[in-house]
């Protein structure tokens, strides 16, 4: 189950590509992070807070349309030329770990497929396969596990490809992820869910 969500097209293995292209493996890891710490999150609140989705439903129009705008907004910012950032000996201020990790975060968590998937996937395992709780948090930390090291995989490779690649080619990686962006955020936004 982690290996097929670890390798779903969505907003995430894009972000996981192009920053580790852009960036290097490292900044694709700290993306990976995010995804993971998010999962935790969105996977807790199905596990321990079951009595609150209804609760929690009545918010997800706004998770719903946040999430839209962030992509929508994360695909405009792509098409922005980025000025390096140098400090007053000139030297190149790079982005922080926490810049990353927030990224992967807000992008999983924001995204509304995600939460829906993994309550389908609680659902199946406790109704069908009649898992108990500690079955069910062993089955997901194995799922997060495969998650985490599929990602780990895509910036890898993504980063040895994009050390191969010309500027122009880089340009048009980013511009068709912010394509991919806003295509996906404007259709979650007209999704119902």
């Amino acid at each position: 189950m982690g290996v097929v969500l670890g390798f779903g097209f969505g907003t995430i293995f894009f972000a996981l590509i192009q920053n580790s292209i852009n960036h290097g493996y490292k900044k694709g890891l700290d993306i990976a992070i995010g995804v993971v710490l998010s999962d935790i999150l969105l996977i807790s609140l199905i596990l321990f807070g079951s009595q609150y989705l209804d609760e929690i439903g009545k918010f997800k129009e706004v998770i719903k349309y946040s999430g839209g705008l962030l992509l929508v907004g994360l695909g405009i910012f792509q098409f922005i030329p980025q000025k390096e950032v140098t400090d007053k000996n000139g030297e190149l201020i790079k982005k922080g770990r926490f810049i990353y990790i927030s990224k992967g975060f807000v992008l999983n968590f924001m995204n509304p497929v995600n939460f829906l998937a993994w309550l389908a996937i609680q659902t199946y395992i406790k109704g069908v396969n009649n898992y108990s709780s500690v079955q069910s948090i062993f089955f997901f930390i194995g799922a997060i596990s495969a998650i985490f090291g599929i990602e780990i995989l895509i910036s890898i490779l993504a980063n040895h490809i994009g050390k191969k690649l010309s500027f122009k080619v880089i340009k048009i990686i980013n511009y068709t992820a912010g394509y991919i962006f806003i295509i996906l955020g404007i259709v979650l936004i007209f999704k119902k869910i």
